[in-house]
């Protein structure tokens, strides 16, 4: 709160400014509750020592929340304010423009429109604010005014005639977020409901819901079946899994089934067990790496489901982690990068991991010889290793790497020694000791062999002004 401010009882006996151009051009069209909760907001911005809330504002005004919010709405579409924030509520207000004319409404242009919508409705009458709200969806949408009364229809069908607005305020929305806007395609959607309502029908009693089959339903439904490729049966099969609870966490559960690539009824069925068995081997797996988190789910989700749907076992896994934790790359997101490399190189179950680390600890071994042969007191390192696949790439055997270390000893560089070495044989076809002629001397030239031509630096440069580009 500021150093100085005006108590409540001085702000009442002040003013609130309101430009003329608000109640020439937009109140005449307003309802009285979109009026209020203009004025009342108003009134907040030139006294901001009122520090309330959306429920306090709405008390005060003798509102619901959601009779502000749409008061609100209402007027962000004529541009007089801006909504920052939807949770929790924050309005901006905004000038009103010289220039900004208001996006008004007429009742005359949807007058056939309003006596059909209350023929449809005969149980009690449409106030203004209903017809208001009809209106801004069909303009802010495109829907057409046929349209929209099969949408009331469709929904007085389902609900009975006394059906609240809201709820078909939301189906309409609905329609028109997904560009259902003429009769026709209203007409379409809603034969391919009836269509399906006999199959909506038993997921609801599966799921112990006594109620009517409704768009959102179908919505889902389609999800299911069009977005992620479970026939009607598997997702009735699903539902009949849960026994109780909601179209929600079916959406919920077929959206885990997908994620775990699980889809038959087969595998639904031993899906409990599985997720049990998951979320135990992410325990196994956190302990094998010394990490902990309270809460598994997304270790789950993110680990352990994924590595176990490539084909790794619990003993594989359990054996890579341990390996992370030795080499101090224990963290989830580490493993997961070994796990994905083995994947992608085929080394999957116990035994191939098993092999793969047996080869690596003898071509270990094997560096260590050659690194000897070449005068070299180290451990091998990543780069031993990367020409090391290289001189294999090139077809030598170890045999033949051993004795270009041997040659390389003694030389300021012997690993690049070695590779000018085998790289001269690979040239030359020398691929046995016994093709070897004579051992490489160094010169001037560079590396050669006894026989082998020398070119001079004059030949090199022609040779490079000749070829356009070399082919990697």
């Amino acid at each position: 709160m500021s150093f100085c401010s005006y108590s409540k009882e001085f702000a009442a006996v002040n003013f609130t400014n309101v430009e003329n151009a608000y109640i020439y051009d937009y109140l005449p069209e307003a309802t009285g509750n979109a009026v209020k909760v203009y004025l009342y907001g108003l009134f907040l911005c030139q006294n901001a020592d009122f520090d309330i809330d959306l429920a306090a504002f709405a008390k005060e005004l003798k509102l619901t929340e959601s009779e502000v919010k749409d008061a609100f709405v209402y007027w962000e579409e004529f541009g007089l304010v801006t909504i920052v924030s939807e949770e929790p509520l924050s309005v901006k207000y905004l000038p009103i423009g010289t220039n900004v004319k208001p996006r008004k409404i007429k009742p005359e242009k949807y007058a056939a429109f309003t006596e059909s919508a209350q023929a449809l409705l005969p149980g009690r009458m449409i106030q203004p604010t209903e017809f208001n709200e009809y209106f801004s969806v069909m303009e802010i949408y495109g829907i057409k005014p046929e349209a929209f009364l099969m949408i009331i229809k469709y929904c007085a069908d389902l609900k009975g005639d006394d059906i609240g607005y809201r709820y078909i305020s939301a189906v309409a929305k609905d329609f028109g977020a997904r560009k259902i806007l003429t009769p026709e395609q209203v007409e379409k959607e809603l034969s391919a409901y009836l269509l399906r309502t006999s199959e909506l029908e038993k997921l609801l009693k599966a799921l112990s819901l006594r109620r009517k089959p409704e768009i959102d339903d179908l919505n889902y439904f389609n999800k299911w079946t069009k977005e992620l490729g479970y026939e009607p049966e598997t997702v009735l099969f699903a539902a009949k899994s849960l026994k109780k609870g909601s179209m929600k966490k079916l959406d919920e559960f077929l959206s885990e089934l997908y994620a775990r690539k699980v889809f038959s009824k087969k595998e639904i069925e031993s899906y409990a067990d599985t997720k049990k068995k998951l979320y135990e081997l992410a325990v196994k797996i956190n302990k094998a790496l010394g990490v902990y988190y309270e809460t598994l789910d997304a270790v789950v989700d993110n680990y352990t489901a994924p590595w176990t749907a490539f084909g790794f076992d619990e003993e594989s896994l359990l054996f890579i982690a341990n390996y992370c934790f030795k080499k101090r790359r224990n963290t989830l997101e580490n493993m997961d990068e070994i796990v994905k490399f083995f994947h992608k190189s085929g080394v999957i179950g116990y035994d191939a991991v098993a092999e793969y680390f047996v080869a690596l600890s003898e071509d270990e071994k094997f560096l260590s010889s050659v690194l000897a042969e070449a005068g070299i007191s180290r451990k091998p390192t990543a780069w031993d290793r990367e020409n090391l696949k290289q001189w294999r790439a090139w077809n030598f055997s170890e045999e033949m790497i051993l004795e270009a270390a041997r040659l390389a000893a003694g030389k300021n560089g012997p690993v690049p020694y070695m590779n000018a070495v085998l790289g001269a044989w690979k040239q030359k076809g020398i691929y046995s000791k016994e093709q070897i002629e004579s051992a490489p001397t160094k010169s001037a030239g560079g590396t050669h062999f006894k026989n082998e031509r020398a070119y001079t630096k004059e030949q090199l440069d022609k040779l490079i002004d000749d070829i356009d580009e070399i082919e990697i």
